[in-house]
């Protein structure tokens, strides 16, 4: 399991309604646990909106996908993460 936080565009996340191409059940399928958008941060974050996601790997990855992710700092990070929380899972796994 892992866990990554996107920061997404306020702009075009609302535009969206935050809504996604995707049901419910279509994520939990593709390995998506849970969904967070937390409140704390306020105006922080100014044209963000942090978007934290739980699941498998390849479930990270879809959810990426339906966002829309194209930035690159932010995928290399989710790569960083994604791949650590891949060898801790295999060693685990031992």
């Amino acid at each position: 399991m892992a866990e990554f936080t996107f920061f997404v565009d306020a702009d075009l996340y609302m535009m969206n309604g935050g809504e996604l191409a995707a049901a419910e059940e279509d994520l939990h399928e593709m390995g998506v646990w849970g969904v967070d958008i937390p409140k704390e941060y306020g105006m922080d974050l100014g044209d963000r909106v942090p978007v934290r996601v739980n699941g498998s790997s390849a479930g990270i990855r879809f959810y990426c996908k339906l966002l829309g992710m194209k930035d690159p700092l932010q995928l290399e990070e989710m790569d960083r993460v994604l791949a650590a929380a891949e060898v801790k899972e295999a060693s685990s796994e031992e």
